[in-house]
């Protein structure tokens, strides 16, 4: 009866606190909406251009080349029985 009762005051804690997070949540949206910051710009009055992003294309030819710079010869020598 009493682990009835604990986890009965759990649940109903635990939704308590989910409920005030939630309130909590939409009360800074709602002062973000009416009261936004001075230094933020609006996204949408914004007149400033960004330059679009240029991406390197030379990064992955040259991770191909790491295969060709390595030194093979070690692994004629290798016995393959040690490893069963």
């Amino acid at each position: 009866m009493i682990t009835k009762n604990v986890m009965g005051i759990l649940i109903l804690l635990l939704n308590a606190g989910g409920l005030g997070y939630l309130i909590y949540l939409g009360s800074l949206a709602v002062i973000d909406h009416f009261f936004p910051k001075q230094g933020e710009p609006d996204l949408q009055t914004s007149s400033v251009k960004k330059d679009p992003m240029i991406m390197n294309d030379d990064i992955i030819p040259e991770e191909d080349d790491l295969l060709k710079d390595m030194d093979l010869s070690d692994l004629d020598k290798l016995d393959l029985d040690d490893f069963e």
